[in-house]
């Protein structure tokens, strides 16, 4: 029987959080995944990114024993929770961010009732009706392609807007022209990740936010983020980007020239002509 594998991107001696990234799969199958399986590969990029947070934060990949969820077996849950249990021998108490793509986001969600998690982020989740959802205390990033043909986007939507219903901290991110496999706009992926699970924790590790790729990057970004926490459609005070989510605001979108927020209950929306700098950039995460 294949055994599940933890493999350690960054592994200090001390860490002020720790990221544990999980990958893809499918719905049923029991072919072993390798270091070299598509699904598996795909997210290294994502692990490598993250050892840029500063803290220092701990860097995991968990590699799924098998290729497929199984149906009620859900077969990455306990592999998760296996991983969970090596992290904590590791690093007691710490918190933990959850970073899944796919299958991967859809065991994130489950998993997240551990008491040393606090951040989830998934990639393109595959998620059920009936599924469970992080409960209070953690926080919740779903990032989605709107080109998605895999898993759909209105699955994201619809698990924030419920989040959201019961006052929990939830925002969705969605990526335009995005594919599934997060291969179109790839860096801004990686980016996105880097900068929420960065900001998330900045506190506990006792250092700053994310500095970015770069500083045209960065300084575009906060132009972009600007001009978001401005755009309220109802003549109230600009919300600041950190409270966005806080505020009922389940989605922040923009493609090549626009940017449309819309409320929780959809009945307030605006759309503000960004300049062109603002083009690849999807703004909703705390800054």
């Amino acid at each position: 029987m294949p055994l599940a594998s933890l493999a350690w991107d960054a592994r200090p001696a001390r860490a002020g959080a720790v990221a544990l990234v999980l990958h893809g799969g499918a719905v049923d199958g029991r072919e072993p995944n390798h270091p070299w399986s598509h699904n598996v590969a795909r997210l290294v990029p994502f692990a490598r990114a993250l050892r840029k947070v500063p803290g220092p934060l701990a860097v995991a990949r968990l590699r799924f024993r098998y290729r497929g969820w199984n149906g009620a077996e859900a077969s990455p849950v306990e592999d998760a929770r296996w991983a969970l249990a090596q992290i904590r021998a590791d690093y007691p108490d710490v918190p933990i961010a959850l970073v899944g793509h796919s299958m991967g986001g859809r065991t994130a969600l489950t998993v997240a009732d551990d008491g040393n998690v606090r951040l989830v982020v998934g990639l393109s989740p595959w998620i059920e009706r009936g599924d469970p959802v992080p409960r209070d205390g953690r926080k919740t990033v779903l990032i989605h392609g709107d080109r998605d043909i895999i898993t759909p986007l209105s699955t994201s939507r619809r698990i924030v807007e419920r989040l959201l219903d019961d006052g929990r901290d939830a925002t969705l991110i969605r990526v335009a022209r995005g594919d599934h496999a997060m291969l179109v706009r790839a860096g801004l992926w990686s980016t996105l990740v880097v900068d929420i699970v960065g900001s998330t924790f900045a506190a506990s590790s006792g250092a700053g936010p994310s500095r970015g790729p770069g500083r045209s990057a960065r300084s575009s970004r906060a132009r972009c983020t600007a001009a978001v926490a401005s755009s309220t459609s109802d003549g109230s005070a600009p919300l600041p980007p950190d409270r966005l989510s806080q505020h009922g605001w389940s989605e922040v979108f923009s493609d090549s020239l626009w940017s449309t927020i819309t409320s929780n209950d959809g009945s307030s929306k605006s759309a503000t002509r960004f300049p062109r700098p603002c083009r690849t950039r999807s703004v909703g995460w705390a800054a």
